[in-house]
């Protein structure tokens, strides 16, 4: 029998996407659909003006911090469309229920949306690919001396995010604004030309003191950041954003600087967190076989996600040490009879000092080490059996790491709601 952790009344629940192109969007997806599976609902749409504020209920999930590919799947839901909507525009039909089309139908993404070429720069573009092939052909043939020097490496870009902020802008967001919603949306980006990150949305939280790694801003609109977000270098050129002093900032992928981005919704006050990320180390599978046999890119994809698990595992392991660490010293307290203002004051004083709060809890989503296929799949691939395989492989991993928690307390309290409205 699994012993579940179980879950106290919560505040405020924060749902957080990490980056991963389309493969991740459609594992968030999933994730998404088992959240729901469990009563979790997600709290979207645009604030009405002339009426009273509608307030999340206990299994509202009313809170999205996206980066890169877990951006635009923030966007949705706090647009409002329904977990439905999204799941039909990723497989290119319609719905059987004109109910689920909230706020509208979804318009799909496109590889002509998502692989942008402005008409400007395409020649330029095109020369730089053509210079790469003749490298490449020359290196296969023992021209190593090609690769000194690097100079014709001189793109920004293969792409333009340009075409994932118009898909954004007039064909997706009600509203272009962040403050134009109910749900708090947060978008992380990687600054290029400085050593930290930001985070787009409607308030600005002044981050720990001498702490230069992280700022928060209010100078873009939901299409701009997240065309930031999804900038992955190489691939996409920076995305520039023009500030109040009219220069722009280039912005690259948000997974650059921090993976997971967690802390933001701890800052908006979210006291339960699910963290959605695709990052999975591929383990051994007789089916698929030896990394060597499948290329160059599935040993750099396996090589980027073992130095992103670290970091994950790193920032999980952190938590729990410092939790550990104050609950050490609160047993210790009562053990030796402090009073107990004194007691709550210290330990106060040391999840400020630690920047960690006793009452949050993290439950982190990931693809099985199991699900090997999930390792193998293209980043890229919009192809609708693609996508809908990939959204049940985030559904079962999701409901497996969910079976592990009772959320009883929280049904109960929005069963309350219901009865008291």
């Amino acid at each position: 029998m699994i012993k579940k952790k179980k879950i106290g009344q919560k505040k405020k629940i924060a749902f957080v996407c990490s980056g991963g192109a389309a493969k991740a969007g459609a594992f968030h997806l999933g994730v998404a659909l088992a959240l729901q599976e469990h009563g979790f609902k997600f709290y979207g749409g645009l604030r009405e003006k002339d009426q009273a504020t509608h307030q999340p209920g206990p299994m509202d999930i009313s809170t999205y911090v996206g980066s890169s590919a877990g951006s635009i799947i923030s966007s949705y839901l706090a647009s409002g469309y329904s977990l439905e909507n999204i799941f039909n525009s990723f497989l290119q039909k319609k719905s059987a229920d004109e109910k689920d089309n909230i706020p509208k139908t979804l318009p799909r993404m496109t590889y002509q949306k998502m692989f942008n070429l402005t008409s400007d720069s395409a020649a330029t573009q095109i020369k730089e690919l053509l210079k790469v092939r003749k490298i490449i052909s020359k290196v296969v043939q023992g021209g190593w001396e090609s690769l000194v020097g690097l100079k014709w490496l001189q793109t920004n870009g293969l792409f333009s995010t340009a075409g994932i902020e118009n898909y954004l802008n007039n064909e997706v967001l009600p509203s272009n604004q962040f403050e134009d919603y109910l749900a708090d949306l947060f978008i992380v980006a990687t600054q290029l030309n400085h050593s930290r990150k930001v985070v787009f949305g409607k308030y600005h939280y002044e981050p720990p003191p001498n702490d230069l790694t992280c700022q928060y801003s209010r100078e873009a609109s939901i299409s701009q950041a997240c065309a930031a977000s999804t900038a992955l270098p190489f691939i996409f050129a920076p995305y520039g954003i023009e500030g109040k002093n009219k220069e722009k900032t280039y912005y690259i992928d948000g997974e650059i600087r921090d993976t997971l981005s967690s802390h933001v919704a701890v800052d908006a006050g979210a006291d339960l967190i699910f963290a959605s990320y695709t990052h999975q180390p591929y383990h051994m599978s007789e089916k698929i076989g030896s990394l060597t046999e499948h290329g160059l890119s599935s040993i750099l994809v396996q090589s980027i996600y073992l130095l992103v698990e670290q970091k994950i595992n790193n920032q999980i392991h952190n938590k729990k040490t410092q939790r550990n660490a104050i609950d050490a010293v609160s047993h210790y307290c009562k053990k030796e009879g402090l009073e107990e203002e004194h007691r709550k004051q210290i330990c106060s004083i040391l999840e400020a000092e630690l920047h960690h709060r006793m009452n949050v809890d993290w439950v982190y989503i990931h693809p099985k080490p199991s699900d090997s296929k999930m390792f193998i799949r293209e980043h890229f691939s919009l192809a609708p059996k693609k996508m809908e395989e990939i959204v049940k492989s985030g559904f079962k991993a999701a409901l497996d790491v969910l079976r592990h928690y009772n959320f009883d307390e929280l049904e109960a309290s929005d069963k309350t709601t219901e009865l008291t409205k």
